[in-house]
């Protein structure tokens, strides 16, 4: 049965249309159906004002959220600049007598030995502006503070450290102080400090530390010849092509003999021992030490005597020198410190019989010890001299006596001084 095909009729006045109609002839009307169009819902006014207020006291309090969390200050290095409750805060770690620069990489040499050394870490808290401790003000802010290695290249001899706490005592100004413990083998080592604040904010301060391996030469009487002038100076001449490190040090013991003239010591640490033999004949020069120019270190003289014709100076130096225990008498300049980078201290020493006993004129920033305990200044015409001292630092005396001389102490240079009233 053959399907009969549909007829498209107007649906206004039935009449049939071709398929391809839109009008129809009939009566001229569409013959397409209309949708409906709804049209866009308007908020009324107040309505939209109201909801724009609420969205925009919405992100404020997400701002305000986002802006109080706690943050965590990590600038990855040794300072940080910290500000709370209006207050501004210059918060470092370094070294015991720096409290104004960060120690990011600290350098320790060490003897070649096994032996564990330390040596104190501080933090520090100052005024960004005026550089006034404000130690007491942060701290009363802070939770917790927590210090630790978090990489050590030697895991037999790590860098280690202690809880950082306050020890007044001895660095009176910082807020936290840490002991680094490390051998010469420890090789290089990072540490956190991390500072948790009431607030929640926690600041982290890292610093590298680098352990500089160094060898120790000794020489002693039996060892190696040095019973004459000529003989020592051929060994101190000797001894700058023998080191291997700029940290390398000379440590020489000397026989109880009377050396006739002096001794010249330049570019390398050294510790010069003198002895003393049953007769209680010491170890003697009758002529100037002289140390030129500046070492790494310390250039100590332990227990010897340096005795002059009543001219010239019989201890000389332009680093930093160190006497203990020895005798200086008869010149007309004592021991003198001199030009830049320069200092020198007397501990147990005896001072006479000079024209000036102790002459400081330097310049500089070098301070290596301040304090000039349990010396004898006698018979001299002036017995300390100071022209020129390198910083403002107090220098005090205890157990220092004065006998017999001109004049105590001429401070030209105004030095800030703590005298022993005993």
């Amino acid at each position: 049965m053959q399907q009969m095909s549909q007829v498209k009729k107007c649906p206004r006045c039935g009449e049939a249309l071709p398929e391809e109609a839109v009008f129809c002839p009939y009566c001229a009307r569409s013959v397409n159906r209309r949708k409906q169009v709804n049209l866009p819902w308007h908020m009324p006014r107040k309505a939209l004002y109201g909801a724009l207020l609420l969205l925009a006291a919405a992100a404020g309090l997400i701002s305000l959220w986002v802006y109080t969390r706690p943050k965590v200050y990590d600038a990855g290095g040794a300072e940080i600049l910290y500000s709370l409750n209006g207050t501004g805060y210059r918060v470092l770690v370094g070294w015991i007598n720096d409290p104004f620069h960060g120690a990011e990489t600290v350098y320790q040499p060490a003897p070649e030995q096994d032996i564990l050394y330390t040596f104190p870490q501080c933090l520090f808290i100052t005024d960004p502006a005026s550089g006034a401790n404000l130690k007491d003000e942060f701290m009363a802010q802070v939770e917790q503070a927590a210090a630790r290695f978090v990489r050590t290249e030697d895991k037999d001899c790590p860098w280690t450290c202690d809880e950082p706490v306050p020890r007044p005592e001895y660095t009176p100004e910082a807020a936290l102080t840490a002991s680094i413990h490390f051998t010469a083998w420890s090789g290089e080592g990072a540490l956190v400090w991390e500072v948790k604040m009431k607030n929640g904010d926690t600041l982290r301060l890292h610093q590298k530390f680098v352990a500089q391996p160094y060898q120790v030469l000794y020489f002693t009487p039996e060892d190696t010849p040095m019973n004459t002038i000529e003989e020592l100076q051929s060994l101190m001449d000797s001894i700058p092509e023998r080191l291997t490190s700029e940290f390398d040090t000379v440590e020489v013991e000397l026989p109880p003999v009377q050396y006739e003239g002096g001794l010249r010591v330049e570019g390398f640490d050294l510790t010069l021992c003198g002895s003393e033999d049953a007769e209680g004949n010491r170890t003697t020069f009758t002529g100037p030490v002289q140390v030129l120019g500046e070492t790494s270190g310390i250039i100590y003289c332990e227990d010897i005597d340096i005795t002059g014709p009543g001219a010239g100076t019989g201890v000389s130096a332009s680093g930093r020198l160190h006497l203990t225990g020895c005798r200086v008498a008869g010149w007309r300049t004592g021991v003198l410190a001199y030009g830049e980078g320069v200092w020198i201290n007397l501990q147990s020493c005896v001072v006479e019989d000079n024209e000036t006993g102790f002459h400081f004129n330097g310049t500089g920033v070098n301070v290596s010890h301040p304090i000039y305990n349990d010396n004898l200044f006698r018979r001299n015409g002036t017995a300390v001299l100071l022209e020129s001292v390198p910083t403002d630092v107090t220098l005090s005396f205890p157990g220092t006596r004065f006998e017999d001389n001109g004049t105590d102490i001429d401070n030209r240079c105004g030095q800030p001084l703590e005298l022993d009233e005993n």
